[in-house]
């Protein structure tokens, strides 16, 4: 930590010298340990900076939520509690996050890092062994199965680690490197199970917390729509309108959706909803003609945060928002921020289908601010190691029909240019805290969504998202955007370590593509903003 973060958490927080030193040697020992794994195999993902939830009451969080849309790790306090932790404890807790982030799972993170305990000393393993014995996490009967399972954990072999010395009937672990003997094969899939069942009953633990019903919340959420009608929709399984405010006595669907929420969770639905009508209401008071407004897309998704009603025009919120969990217990953190900005999102996308984004450039400066950026990548491709070519020489084909590489990557970089444009209106109608979760939210590592052959498709999505960050949509508190991206995102594993680029390069790279987006801005005379 940085002395400037330690003094705000002992502050706001109240940790003690003891526990900073704690979190720093835990994250030293990540860091180096998973450093020096990455650099022998590539099956080890490098370290990364992300962002780190503590949650201090643990039945107040869903276990295993990925906070920040995988830009999080979610620890516990008593993690970096003297008395009950241990840096070796923690330190593997980073390295398991990061697994469970990359593969979406939790019940196979544990044999997945077996390599982890390939090299640790006895005191080392003991130290992990009685941190884990002492954990009130959510999950420890997990990481005590783990500690038990550590002596045949390391007695796995490793295609590059480990390799095999006499081949021998041995039974790979997809995507890890690993390979198991076979008078250990009934091991990892015993502890997977194991694992199911702590993650499941951590679960059950969380949402039994959060049963109790509630009759008032959900008669004064009934009260608020039928007198309020909020210019909203509420909608339940596969998309169905559950409350409408053309209709706002009909309150028959919804209060059969809310029988199975709990106080808690209805007060949260009341609470998103209230923010869901406030930015509705602030982004239609701002329009000189809202009649104008055109049809939502065809295409337009119909699920997130909020999403916009294709048939409706509506902002509309799903109870049933896949891994959300509206109906138990209270709302994950930061998710009402992203309901905010979310919305805010939703309508700028309309006000840019009615044309009122513009674009300042004229047809030939735009087209050469174009060209621009495929000269660029062209450039950097041309330059790259000829490994990477060869890696990802079919896409490189494909991406050339009709022109270059660089064109072809160019002309993906202009189809998300609705989103940039979406979020120049929106921006104009998100609190700071909604934009700096938004901003959060959307700088996460493209790894999951690109395989390596997709390296340079990767790189112009991460280009575009690079202007979150930037002085129009960005954050006031990143202060270093580069490191901000380079680090959080395994970017410079993926692109500086291998030589396909230097920081000159990115820079270059970045602001090409930034004066591409400063070709958009509002068209003001559309809009009646605070001031004018």
């Amino acid at each position: 930590m940085t002395p400037a973060l330690a003094t705000l958490l002992a502050a706001r927080a109240g940790w003690a010298a003891e526990r900073t030193a704690l979190f720093d040697a835990a994250f030293t020992l990540y860091w180096t340990r998973s450093m020096e794994l990455a650099r022998r195999t590539p099956t080890w993902p490098p370290p990364r900076r992300r962002h780190v939830g503590i949650v201090v009451e643990p039945l107040a969080v869903r276990p295993y939520v990925q906070l920040l849309n995988t830009s999080a790790w979610t620890l516990y306090a008593s993690d970096f509690d003297p008395a009950l932790s241990h840096p070796e404890f923690a330190a593997y807790l980073f390295a398991h996050g990061d697994r469970m982030a990359l593969t979406g799972e939790v019940a196979t993170a544990a044999v997945h890092t077996a390599a982890w305990w390939f090299e640790r000393s006895e005191e080392e393993r003991a130290a992990f062994a009685a941190a884990a014995a002492r954990s009130p996490r959510p999950d420890a009967e997990g990481f005590r199965a783990l500690a038990g399972a550590i002596p045949w954990l390391r007695e796995l072999h490793h295609e590059t680690l480990r390799p095999l010395v006499i081949l021998g009937p041995h039974r790979p672990v997809p995507g890890t490197g690993l390979l198991v003997p076979r008078a250990l094969e009934a091991e990892p899939p015993a502890l997977v199970a194991r694992w199911t069942g702590v993650a499941s009953a951590a679960l059950e633990r969380h949402r039994a917390a959060w049963r109790a019903p509630d009759a008032g919340a959900a008669t004064a959420l009934a009260d608020w729509l039928t007198g309020e009608r909020p210019a909203l929709l509420v909608t339940g399984q596969q998309g169905r309108i559950v409350w409408d405010p053309d209709a706002p006595d009909r309150l028959a669907a919804l209060r059969t959706e809310l029988r199975a929420a709990d106080g808690v969770a209805v007060r949260a639905i009341a609470g998103d909803l209230r923010v869901v009508e406030q930015h509705t209401r602030a982004f239609l008071d701002a329009l000189v003609d809202p009649g104008a407004l055109p049809a939502p897309p065809a295409n337009t998704d119909q699920g997130g945060y909020t999403y916009l009603h294709r048939e409706r025009r509506l902002i509309a919120y799903n109870l049933h928002e896949p891994g959300m969990e509206r109906l138990t217990g209270p709302p994950l953190p930061y998710a009402r921020l992203m309901v905010g900005a979310r919305t805010a999102h939703e309508w700028g996308h309309l006000a840019d289908g009615a044309g009122w984004v513009l674009r300042s450039a004229p047809r030939a400066e735009f087209a050469a601010l174009r060209a621009a950026v495929a000269a660029e990548l062209d450039a950097v491709i041309a330059a790259a190691p000829a490994r990477v070519r060869g890696l990802t020489g079919a896409d490189l084909r494909a991406l050339a029909a009709g022109g270059s590489p660089g064109a072809g990557l160019a002309r993906i970089l202009v189809t998300r240019m609705p989103d940039y444009r979406a979020n120049l209106v929106a921006r104009r109608f998100m609190s700071d805290d909604e934009r700096e979760t938004y901003v959060r939210h959307n700088i996460r590592t493209l790894r999951p969504d690109y395989p390596p052959a997709a390296l340079w498709r990767m790189l112009i999505r991460y280009l575009y998202e690079y202007q979150y960050l930037g002085s129009v949509l960005g954050s006031a508190a990143v202060a270093d955007r580069r490191a901000f991206l380079v680090h959080s995102t395994w970017f410079d594993a993926d692109f500086l370590a291998t030589g396909v680029l230097d920081e000159v390069r990115f820079d270059a790279l970045a602001a090409a593509v930034a004066h591409l987006c400063a070709c958009y801005a509002l068209d003001e005379r559309r809009f009646r903003f605070a001031g004018r």
